[in-house]
């Protein structure tokens, strides 16, 4: 029944808003104006109303009804100089239950400039490494806010306070330069209340910095990387009692490459992380690592793309978290295993994305799965998009996640759920 309501309630929002375009439409001088102004100013906004069956934040909470208001301009300040701010203000509970209040959040504030051979940014910012497709070894730079109640990969993502510099050694070949000592970690559900989050000093000595060498404009794309910095996801720790959220610090080298062949493209990215010798209780926290993403996509008929990859994670090192004689250490252990995706010495997996358009691009369809071969785990993403006009879109989608407790994917089965969304773009 609160689904059906929540599902009537979104409805009625449409129509209303549907009506607001429809009457706007009789005078068409005040909404081109204000359409060419904002243009002028470069100025885009979004107003969303929201619907998700389940949180996602492993609280058993169900049935939010909310919306948000994310507003971006791009100001251009002279020939050399350009900026970007982008704001969000979300309220996902109109309900407002204990610890689900509203919140604003700055996304991104910087400024770019623009030299000969050259472009500095300064502020915060997200800096997206990798050219897998959803699975990104090489993205370690800037974080993600997993639970966050919108229905795309792309708002999970926000900014980082720091500085890049992009040197154009030639047409097609970039040398990328980022540091910072704002380390802000990623938002990652976790079971329980109790646990203490410790998160690093922001100071000088405990600067993040990458490298980055890439090269684009050919058939065969490529980068090689380097990063020295922290994780973005937190490993669990056992100090005495209580349990703590650490992220540990890494060297990180990694490489991608990517090729199409006609309507084939081929993609592929991998890393070899090597973690501090940290000493929590966990035999497996500072042993290195291999990360490796494969993939290959077919274009169909005029629009449906099929994407197909396999990725592995091997630690050769690896000792089972089940063999810990404390049972507190175990535990942290099997979690920190889930987090990283670690559960064996060698665990495989593969994803798969079959997207296509209908009824000239105003319909767009995908579904996403992935799985792990070593214990079942799965999770299966359908979303569906229809755009009313120009500025009117409407969302319906799922996410189903399961397998065993102490998997990936089987963690997160109380996530599962639908949501709905309408959104009114400008």
């Amino acid at each position: 029944m609160k689904l059906r309501r929540a599902a009537y309630l979104l409805a009625m929002a449409g129509s209303t808003a549907m009506g607001c375009v429809q009457a706007q439409s009789t005078d068409d001088a005040p909404a081109g104006a204000l359409t060419q102004f904002l243009s002028n100013q470069r100025i885009s906004g979004l107003v969303r109303l929201d619907y998700f069956q389940s949180s996602r934040t492993l609280d058993g909470e169900s049935n939010f009804s909310g919306g948000s208001v994310q507003v971006k301009a791009l100001p251009r300040i002279s020939s050399r100089i350009d900026a970007k701010l982008e704001a969000r203000l979300i309220d996902s509970d109109i309900h407002h239950r204990p610890g689900k209040d509203g919140h604003s959040r700055l996304l991104e504030a910087y400024a770019t400039f623009h030299f000969d051979k050259a472009d500095l940014r300064v502020g915060r910012q997200v800096v997206a490494w990798g050219r897998a497709d959803g699975i990104n070894p090489t993205d370690n730079l800037t974080p993600r806010d997993y639970a966050v109640l919108l229905p795309f990969d792309e708002d999970q993502r926000f900014g980082t306070t720091a500085l890049k510099l992009d040197i154009y050694l030639t047409q097609k070949l970039t040398l990328t330069a980022f540091t910072t000592p704002f380390f802000e970690p990623s938002e990652f559900p976790l079971p329980g209340n109790s646990i203490v989050d410790k998160q690093p000093a922001r100071t000088v000595s405990d600067s993040e910095g990458g490298l980055k060498l890439s090269k684009t404009g050919d058939e065969f794309d490529w980068s090689v990387s380097y990063y020295h910095g922290r994780n973005l996801l937190p490993t669990v720790w056992v100090n005495q009692s209580q349990l703590e959220l650490h992220y540990d610090r890494f060297d990180v080298l990694g490489a991608d490459a990517a090729r199409n062949f006609g309507r084939y493209g081929f993609r592929t990215e991998v890393t070899l992380t090597r973690p501090a010798n940290l000493h929590n209780g966990d035999p497996n926290v500072g042993s290195s690592r291999l990360y490796w993403v494969a993939g290959v996509d077919r274009t169909l008929l005029e629009n449906l793309n099929i994407n197909v990859q396999l990725f592995t994670h091997w630690m050769p090192q690896y000792r089972d978290p089940a063999g810990a004689p404390d049972p507190v250490a175990r535990l942290v252990a099997i979690e920190n295993a889930i987090i990283a995706g670690q559960e064996t010495r060698l665990s495989n997996g593969l994803t798969f994305r079959v997207s296509d358009t209908w009824l000239n691009n105003t319909l767009q369809g995908e579904v996403f799965a992935a799985a792990n071969f070593g214990h079942g785990d799965r999770f299966v993403r359908p979303l569906v998009t229809y755009a009313f006009n120009d500025h009117l879109k409407g969302t319906l989608g799922g996410e189903l996640y399961r397998g065993p407790r102490y998997t990936p994917y089987g963690l997160l089965k109380p996530n599962s759920g639908v949501f709905l969304e309408l959104r009114y773009g400008l």
